[in-house]
């Protein structure tokens, strides 16, 4: 199934476009430049807005409807049908082949809000605590949302407390000015409750430095699960007791109470009397099973309503107990090993609970993921077999009915809120954007208009460095240095060294042949009704019907399937971190700076489940990168099958890992420090490149020293560390350097090549501002941070989804890849999503799927041996369902080096298993 390009012509009229404040002449005067955000305001919008010929997505049991309208009047939606007419002075958009949906709920986020500023630490309740005092109607996210289709969020206290603070629930009115301009006035209460780790601080029971209270002496209770069932229970106890001393005094007559003491009012206490009373609804952090079912018990016991269980990721397990109790689960996708009590986590979650009869959403619980939840919906289809509109149900109206506001909005009907979203296509499609968001009916997000206000951002910005560079000149300050030159000696990047391919074992000889699928060889035009024939581990015949098959084959029938070559991750933890915040299973990162003889294939568990779940991705090789310091340690590209780490071994010791320190989030600047200046980053920069030169200098002379001895013990001592660099003198081992920053990335390419390095940057979320100096040098890039919010205030919502595409056009090899920070192992799978993603925003289709195969071999140097189908090369392939970087898409079959893997894996088995428990 090969999805079309969608529709991708204007949208607004040019009324609408011509708002935007014009530049005057080449340059802005200071005051506009001054004035200018970084993105538009969105413009008046008139009472009307018809929207014509659209794909609507109705949600309701009107279902889909094809070429129809929708009307828009004072907020509200006014008629949904063919034909339908509007005032003059409405506006009118021709949605032709789009798509309109309602407007996506998040139903837990902790956007809009102050950084940082969304949990009371200190106490294990703070239930008198209002998140609608720290809303932000500026915060950024409100529109970095409204651009992935959210128009309300459920924004929640945080979860290190057993009672947390009240919720707020908004509506993303980007433009508004007042906090309370964001609320959603007609929602109902809630608050916020927290079970398992987070309330008992079990991540920092060892003590965290630099977080006063953190420290693993000083533990706040509860600090165990039990703990935090009996805190819960004591506290709504106080709150019973509290109302009835409250009935008490309220029922004395007024003579009577102005001779007795008023009970003392308790702001704490009050907020769970609202819960008793039935005025607040509860909603709970959750993950475990256990923790899920005490809650309901203890809330039947003490009599309190828990309304929805949220994250609730082991909700599969106790989901009729859920169905009977009543309450609604707001769960992710398929995140999961990030912590121990999401170990258990299975992408199967929402659709068993919904089988059993619980009402299921998804949530995003981060900021930047919130801005594709269309696509986490898209993941239901492929887990589950949901059709398509029960998936997108789970993002608009299942969350609208956890939070009782389906009355207004979640679905598209007469008389609800106009909070509604045009897309350029299936809004379950990695291809699709959003290109209109609407709120009450005013138009908050264009992408036409965001489009066209980056010109005006782009001058400003130029503007205000000019300002500041005359500013400097006229106070007789020095100019900024400019980067490093590069040596001119050497100005390309070498090749790839020669890569002893280590292939499987157990290789049949037995030809298999692959017949009916349009086969994908990225090497030229997809072949419909293809025929691929393996054996001995190497590809012997790629073609169409036609194509011989020798009798003795095996025969897979793969008609209406579509066959790739499997995917390759450049840049995992794969095998050296299964959970990450137990310590135990993490050996990612060696103490000290330097650490060049450190090699992480040695450290591969074979029997992670990460490999069987990477599988089911489509991912048949990964390169193992270690972390930390300035030296890491070696890479090594692994199948991801086998019984040992030696028999996964594909190439051992690969190439060189090295690190230049990432910034830090803004937002973390109170525990680790502002983000350094320039100047300060271009230092710590150069000094790392001096370390660098110094630690080869050492290397070149100690192997000058080894081979004038010879064998003589009188030679210099063996030294693990210079020992490990010698290949990297000789051109044998590349440099495989995470650097993030444009100083960082500036600063490695011009030292690698004045040395004449072979060199591979990783991380890059700076690449498209030096794009023309990797190419220059002819350096490839392996993304790792395709996701994510912009790095900078000012930068365009889709910086790093159109990065791919930007490097493409400057000529830069790329691969796309996940990465090794937290959920580095259990994210490896979301590649092919990524990839997709980069797709949307510019990058050619066929450019997308080389971006996980063919370029990725490439850049190893493992081109001639993987990445595309072709005959000779490695019988590597994965056959699926349909387009491979479609959310809804399933890995059926994947093979590597000729070897069929099982498909199984820990997540299937927990879905069969569930799935078969007996009914009440």
């Amino acid at each position: 199934m090969r999805i079309p390009a969608p529709a991708r012509g204007p949208l607004l009229p040019a009324l609408l476009l011509c708002c935007l404040p014009a530049l005057a002449g080449a340059q802005q005067a200071l005051p506009g430049a001054l004035a200018v955000e970084a993105y538009p305001a969105p413009p008046a919008t008139p009472d009307q807005v018809l929207i014509r010929h659209a794909t609507v997505w109705t949600m309701t049991d009107a279902g889909i409807l094809e070429d129809s309208d929708v009307l828009l009047e004072k907020g509200r939606i006014a008629a949904i049908g063919r034909g339908l007419g509007a005032r003059p002075g409405a506006l009118v958009i021709d949605a032709t082949g789009r798509h309109v949906t309602p407007g996506i709920i998040d139903a837990h986020s902790h956007s809009a809000t102050e950084a940082m500023d969304v949990n009371e630490g200190v106490n294990s309740i703070s239930s008198e605590v209002r998140v609608s005092d720290i809303l932000d109607p500026h915060s950024r996210s409100i529109y970095l949302q409204l651009a992935g289709g959210v128009t309300t969020a459920h924004i929640l206290h945080g979860s290190g407390n057993a009672i947390g603070g009240q919720n707020a629930i908004v509506k993303y009115r980007w433009g508004v000015e007042r906090p309370d301009e964001l609320v959603f006035a007609a929602a109902r209460p809630t608050i916020k409750l927290a079970l398992g780790e987070n309330p008992t601080h079990a991540a920092f029971k060892g003590g965290m430095s630099g977080m006063p209270g953190m420290g693993g002496s000083g533990l706040r209770y509860p600090a165990t699960r039990m703990g935090v069932a009996a805190f819960i229970r004591s506290s709504f106890e106080q709150a019973r007791r509290y109302r009835n001393e409250w009935r008490q005094y309220d029922a004395l007559s007024r003579a009577r109470q102005a001779r007795v003491v008023p009970p003392r009012r308790d702001l704490r206490l009050e907020t769970l009397v609202e819960v008793l009373e039935g005025k607040r609804d509860i909603h709970v952090h959750s993950y475990r099973a256990d923790e899920i079912l005490m809650l309901m018990r203890l809330s039947e016991e003490v009599g309190f309503p828990v309304h929805a269980f949220h994250h609730v990721l082991e909700g599969y397990r106790v989901a009729d107990e859920l169905a009977a109790y009543g309450a609604g689960a707001s769960t992710f996708s398929d995140w999961w090993s990030y912590k121990m009590e999401a170990y258990q986590a299975i992408p199967w979650n929402a659709a068993i609970m919904r089988e059993r009869g619980v009402l299921v959403s998804l949530n995003s619980d981060n900021a930047d993921l919130a801005r594709r939840l269309n696509l986490e919906a898209a993941k239901m289809v492929a887990f589950g077999g949901l059709d398509r509109e029960s998936a997108f149900a789970m993002v608009t109206i299942n969350p609208a009915r956890q939070l009782r506001i389906d009355d207004r909005v979640g679905s598209l009907a007469r008389g609800k809120d106009a909070d509604i979203v045009v897309w350029d296509g299936d809004p379950l499609s990695v291809y699709s954007r959003a290109d209109l968001s609407f709120v009450d009916g005013r138009l908050r997000f264009s992408r036409e208009r965001d489009l066209a206000h980056r010109a005006e951002v782009d001058a400003a910005r130029a503007r205000l460095a000019g300002e500041l560079r005359s500013q400097a000149a006229a106070d007789g300050a020095k100019p900024p240095p400019a980067p490093p030159a590069a040596a001119a000696a050497v100005v390309t990047n070498p090749a790839p060294p020669a890569v002893d391919y280590r292939w499987a074992k157990g290789i049949g000889a037995t030809p298999v042949a692959i017949v009916g699928a349009t086969v994908h060889t990225l090497e030229g035009p997809a072949i419909a009704d293809g025929v691929v024939v393996f054996a001995n581990g190497r590809i012997t015949a790629v073609g169409g019907a036609d194509t011989p098959v020798p009798a003795d084959a095996e025969r897979v029938e793969a008609r209406g399937k579509h066959l790739w070559p499997s995917l390759i991750h450049l840049h995992t933890v794969l095998g050296i971190s299964e959970v990450d915040s137990v310590p135990g299973t993490v050996d990612t990162t060696e103490t000290g700076e330097i650490n060049a003889d450190a090699d992480p294939a040695v450290a591969v568990n074979a029997d992670s489940e990460h490999f069987a779940v990477s599988r089911s991705g489509g991912i048949g090789h990964a390169l193992v990168v270690p972390a930390g310091g300035l030296v890491s340690g070696t890479t090594s590209l692994l199948r991801t099958d086998g019984w040992t780490w030696e028999e996964m071994l594909a190439a051992r010791q690969h190439s060189l890992a090295i690190r230049w320190p990432e910034p830090p989030p803004p937002q973390y600047a109170i525990f680790m420090g502002p983000p350094k200046t320039p100047a300060e980053a271009r230092k710590e920069a150069e000094e790392r490149t001096r370390r660098l030169d110094r630690l080869l200098d050492d290397a070149a002379a100690y192997e000058r020293a080894r081979l004038a001895a010879g064998n003589d013990d009188a030679g210099p001592a063996y030294d693990p560390q210079l020992e490990a660099l010698r290949p990297v003198l000789h051109g044998e081992r590349p440099l495989w350097a995470t650097a993030r920053d444009r100083i960082a990335i500036e600063t490695v390419v011009n030292w690698a090549a004045r040395r004449g390095l072979r060199l591979v940057i990783t991380d890059a979320r700076d690449a498209h501002l030096v794009a023309g100096l990797l190419a220059e040098h002819q350096v490839p890039v392996v993304i790792s941070g395709m996701v994510g919010e912009p790095p900078r205030a000012d930068d365009p919502y889709d910086l790093l989804y159109s990065m791919p595409a930007k490097l493409q056009q400057a000529g830069v090899l790329f691969a796309i890849a996940s990465g090794t920070r937290t959920g580095g192992s259990g994210n490896a799978r979301h590649i092919s999503q990524f990839a997709g993603i980069a797709a949307a925003y510019g990058l050619d289709r066929e450019d997308a799927y080389r971006s996980i195969t063919l370029n990725a071999a490439k850049i190893l140097g493992l081109d001639g041996v993987l990445g595309s189908i072709v005959p000779g090369k490695s019988a590597s392939l994965v056959l699926t369902d349909g387009d491979l970087l479609e959310a809804s898409t399933s890995v059926e079959q994947l093979w590597i080096d000729g070897t069929r893997p099982s498909m199984d894996d820990v997540h299937k088995q927990s879905w069969r298993k569930w799935s078969a428990r007996p009914r009440p």
